[in-house]
């Protein structure tokens, strides 16, 4: 069977584009995480530069992974999250709701953090648009959600 490789340009891209804007970010936060929790719990001296290397590379396997169900969720919608065993199907819908509700509330954090601070009129307006606009993403996302599941049900 041949492949028109016009059908894989799309794709590709939106797996590029996952692992520039998702993957890389999740790899670079879970090995600063790893690493403070290595540092806290005493063992980074004895971990020596394998440890430290499979750390790296743990980070940069789960951000990848996590890249591709964000590629497989642009390309294929919400359904795509519910691809697989009904435990896996299960895992990924508890990680995306986690993983939204967790940067929406770092982005309110944010702007009612900037809100409230020393930045003047333009910080004030900056702040209160970014808290609200995560407001809104949230109530609407989580209706639309809910009402997916709904359906499918």
């Amino acid at each position: 069977m041949e492949t028109d490789s016009r059908s894989l340009a799309i794709p590709s891209a939106v797996y590029l584009g996952a692992v520039l804007l998702v993957g890389l970010p999740v790899a670079w936060v879970l090995t600063v995480v790893f690493g403070a929790v290595i540092e806290t719990l005493g063992i980074a001296d004895n971990l020596g530069s394998w440890g430290w290397l499979v750390v790296l590379v743990l980070s940069l396997l789960v951000g990848l992974q996590v890249a591709v169900e964000a590629a497989a969720l642009q390309l294929g919608g919400v359904a795509a999250l519910g691809r697989g065993s009904p435990r896996v199907a299960l895992a990924r819908y508890v990680t995306f709701t986690a993983s939204v509700v967790i940067a929406l509330g770092l982005a309110t954090w944010f702007g009612v953090s900037v809100l409230i601070g020393e930045t003047g009129v333009v910080g004030a307006l900056l702040g209160a648009s970014i808290a609200l606009a995560a407001l809104v993403v949230l109530v609407r996302s989580g209706r639309a959600f809910l009402t997916g599941l709904g359906a499918g049900a």
